[in-house]
């Protein structure tokens, strides 16, 4: 086995998790689809060599993994801004406590988005993937993922400036 792929097979891992803890919304349902994703991908390490981008490949997996856990779960709802634990932390500093505030408005924004405007704005904002990467990740064109990339940041836009 290539060491790189291997080194890269472990480095990956906690990008896998974040891109599933932003699908499900769920710490113990991002956790059981990254084991989920990890086992398949260990499995198939026999072809790791002939993939073109191991990254994009492992993420595409985290999808279909949720894909499958969504249909299986079909009836369950995934959170509201009420079903997050408080952020702030009585011994947070401000900054801190800022920061997170920042984030759940970020979070109950980006909630608002069609599912796939979401999903591509966190491969591109957080998990910071190429163009290329993402529209295998997602399975469309270069093109189509400019097009939820900017139809996503403008409502952001819109919704942050108070337009609409």
């Amino acid at each position: 086995m290539n060491s790189r792929l291997y080194n890269l097979f472990i480095s990956s891992q906690q990008k896998l998790y974040r891109f599933a803890l932003s699908l499900t919304k769920d710490v113990t349902d991002a956790e059981d689809i990254l084991q989920d994703t990890l086992l398949k991908l260990w499995k198939a390490r026999d072809k790791w060599e002939s993939w073109d981008n191991f990254e994009a490949y492992a993420m595409r997996t985290v999808r279909n993994e949720y894909l499958n856990y969504v249909k299986v779960q079909k009836s369950r709802t995934y959170g509201t801004l009420e079903d997050i634990p408080e952020f702030a932390e009585p011994s947070q500093t401000e900054t801190d406590m800022t920061t997170d505030h920042l984030m759940m408005r970020y979070n109950w924004l980006t909630s608002k988005l069609p599912k796939m405007q979401r999903d591509i704005l966190h491969l591109r904002e957080i998990e910071e993937l190429e163009y290329k990467e993402i529209a295998k990740v997602m399975d469309i064109s270069e093109a189509q993922v400019k097009v939820y990339l900017f139809r996503a940041r403008q409502y952001l836009k819109e919704k942050v400036h108070g337009k609409r």
